[in-house]
């Protein structure tokens, strides 16, 4: 490959109106036919847009459970036309205007602490995009030191972990009486948010300050439980996100306009940034759509040399933080095991990378003489605000192009391929660019491989097991409080081996020895948690689980909670038990009931935890049951009639399956009465028995009408 002879032939893209320019011509060996010969990728990729932006839902896999089945609105935030009804780039200026208006008055000291002095600090506290988002934005407008340099009338701070240690150095340097905590969570249950925030109001209450609402604001969704709390303790405000966006996306919601008014970054050229690169990446013509022509590329590097990790080399120290945002983006998105349609496969994108010459240093030596496992993207400005001479160069400038020229050769000279986009300069317009580019190149290879970009079934596995955990240390510690309150137990040694009796106890309940005495930190830190007086709240445990899940409000889930723990307080559902409990929401049928459960018992040993994976699939199997569309229904009962787990249904299985169905479909049906459904059961079940049963496709095609 010769880059050199490549760009002089045209292997580039560049817009004149915002002199943004991306370079090929390290990457593709051919350029006719990476822009002639990907037509049904294309296509399907360009649909798949179409889809997303007309607001249908696309959030969805045939794997139910790891399908959050929503649609996706990012795209509609900074759409010039309103597709979908309250979403659109003007609608979002108007919401940004009314945050900027509202967040002025405490810049100002017009609005002042309850002390009656100007508030002085804001934290933002939140995990994943909610974070990596608003402190990539902060960095790339003001650079590490934002605090230092930039004249903020606040101080800003951020906190994301859950890390004792680096709280209690923040908190330790800040006047509460002056600060601001910013907790963003779109459910108000994410684990790492929802612990800040319980710590600070903890923290508030201890040194006397007794109304926390005038050192709060929310960003979470309408009724959410933070939204709840948040109007409960008068919150200096409570601004909305929609449900439809993703955390990792974001950063053009109100997860971006409250950190951007606080730290006073023009967010309207953000948003209008966003909007001119999403324009740019319609085009159906590849040529000039530059999100189009790198995710060809990945896409042909990869069929030819498979998966490539992807090194983000950033020529400014003000994109710091944008690698570690795309690690997310790209890594929560691709980073798949299921397609669409529910079958295995294993996708990825990797990412690593950080500032320029700095990183050089860590990585070139292997990219450029070791093994062949990456390529690389340059990213860079055209034009700097300051420069400074430099006798060997001219200019410090000069020198970091040279840089940026002098690896593309390195690498060229190396066989290892390579991106090249350039931006005019560092702002808000070309910041959101950035963003928007990369959001679609993501959303492009997702559609080439037919996976949903935006679930994290992953990422959920984690919280829920994380959960399962902490309930067993709930349960021990509870265990350990009450053997500590007796007066005729001493706090010694005997402690460890109360605790090591009651660990062995606790495999009665599924939790394994490995778990509970596997590290002994663990137990040290049980033990010192006894001063800490935890309360326990199982209820609690539950909505974090329940409510963003299935279709149950509060009340509901309250009710399940109360139901399962009065049939077995020790924390587990028996088959036997859930027939009762079934009948509490909606349905009879005990053959069904039997099959549900066992369906959900993957263990198979006739029980199911009340905090584990399991227990969240049997409430949202209630809920489909109870709420569910048809075509929720559809598949909720092909999956638990397949019994064999051939993905086909006899004819006996059909006439159970339509009963069920029939009555859940009450005036919807076309049929009179199930006599009616029967008939036609054994008329389709003639007509498509091809392989010994209805396979998925067919029974919705035929079977959506009962």
């Amino acid at each position: 490959m010769d880059p050199l002879k490549n760009y002089s032939e045209g292997y580039f893209f560049h817009c004149n109106e915002t002199d943004f320019t991306l370079d090929y011509s390290g990457m593709v060996e051919n350029k006719e036919k990476l822009l002639s010969s990907h037509s049904d990728l294309v296509n399907l990729a360009l649909d798949t847009v179409q889809k997303i932006e007309k607001g249908e839902i696309v959030n969805k896999t045939e794997v139910t459970q790891e399908s959050e089945n929503r649609a996706v609105d990012h795209y509609n935030l900074r759409m010039e036309k309103e597709l979908v009804e309250g979403k659109s780039l003007s609608i979002s200026l108007k919401y940004n205007a009314k945050i900027v208006e509202e967040i002025t008055p405490i810049l100002k000291g017009e609005l002042r602490a309850p002390n009656g002095q100007k508030y002085t600090d804001v934290i933002f506290n939140g995990i994943g995009g909610s974070s990596l988002g608003p402190y990539m934005l902060v960095i790339s407008q003001y650079g590490i030191d934002y605090n230092t340099l930039s004249g903020l009338p606040m101080k800003i701070h951020f906190t994301s972990n859950t890390d004792p240690d680096s709280f209690s150095h923040l908190i330790k340097k800040l006047d509460l009486n002056t600060t601001i905590l910013v907790s963003i969570s779109k459910s108000g249950t994410t684990s790492e948010t929802k612990g800040n925030l319980e710590a600070f109001t903890q923290i508030l209450k201890d040194q006397g300050i007794e109304k926390i609402g005038p050192h709060m604001i929310a960003i979470t969704t309408a009724d959410s439980l933070l939204d709840k709390f948040a109007k409960k303790n008068q919150f200096l405000a409570s601004y909305v996100m929609n449900v439809e966006t993703g955390g990792r996306t974001s950063i053009c919601s109100a997860v971006g306009m409250v950190p951007a008014a606080f730290a006073q970054i023009n967010f309207e050229e953000f948003l209008k940034g966003q909007s001119v690169m999403d324009k740019m990446t319609r085009r159906t013509e590849v040529s000039e759509n530059p999100a189009m022509i790198i995710s060809l590329a990945i896409e042909e590097l990869t069929h030819k040399e498979k998966h490539k990790n992807m090194i983000m080399l950033c020529y400014s120290d003000f994109l710091k933080e944008f690698p570690n945002y795309l690690q997310q983006l790209y890594m929560e998105s691709i980073g798949k095991n299921y397609d669409i349609f529910g079958k295995t496969k294993h996708e990825g994108q990797t990412i690593f990378g950080g500032v320029g010459t700095m990183v050089q240093h860590a990585f070139m030596q292997q990219v450029q003489k070791g093994i062949k496992d990456c390529f690389v993207r340059f990213l860079n400005f055209r034009k700097r605000k300051s420069d400074f001479l430099v006798e060997s160069s001219g200019s410090m400038g000069r020198q970091l192009l040279g840089f940026v020229k002098g690896t593309e050769s390195a690498l060229t000279k190396n066989n290892v391929p390579f991106f090249t986009t350039t931006f005019k300069m560092n702002n808000p317009f070309n910041v959101g660019m950035m963003v928007a580019l990369e959001e679609r190149i993501v959303t492009f290879i997702g559609a080439f491989r037919q996976i949903n970009c935006y679930d994290q079934p992953g990422v959920q596995a984690g919280k829920l097991a994380c959960k399962h955990f902490n309930a067993l240390s709930k349960i021990v510690l509870n265990n350990l409080i009450e053997y500590f309150s007796n007066e005729n137990n001493s706090f010694t040694g005997e402690a460890k081996k109360y605790f090591l009796q009651f660990a062995k106890t606790q495999e009665k309940q599924e939790f394994s020895e490995k778990e509970i005495l596997g590290d002994s930190i663990f137990v040290d830190a049980l033990l010192s948690d006894l001063d800490a007086n935890i309360e326990i709240d199982k209820n609690e445990e539950l909505e974090t689980l329940v409510i963003v899940n299935t279709e149950f409000d509060s009340e509901e889930i309250g009710l399940l909670y109360k139901r399962f723990m009065k049939e077995n307080p020790d924390g587990f559902v028996r088959k036997e038990d859930f027939y009762l409990i079934a009948e509490d929401f909606g349905f009879k049928d005990e053959h069904l009931a039997d099959l549900l459960f066992d369906a959900i018992d993957t263990e198979g040993n006739g029980k199911v935890l009340f905090l584990s994976q399991e227990f969240l699939d049997l409430c949202s199997t209630i809920s489909i049951i109870r709420r569910g569309k048809l075509d929720q229904k559809l598949d909720l009962a092909f999956s638990v009639y397949d019994v064999d787990g051939n993905a086909l249904i006899e004819r006996a299985l059909l006439h159970n399956i339509s009963k069920w169905v029939f009555k859940s479909s009450g005036e919807n049906s076309i049929f009179q009465d199930n006599d009616e459904v029967q008939k036609y059961i054994d008329k389709v079940f003639d007509e498509y028995d091809q392989d010994g049963g209805i396979n998925l496709e067919e029974f919705r095609i035929r079977f959506c009408k009962i």
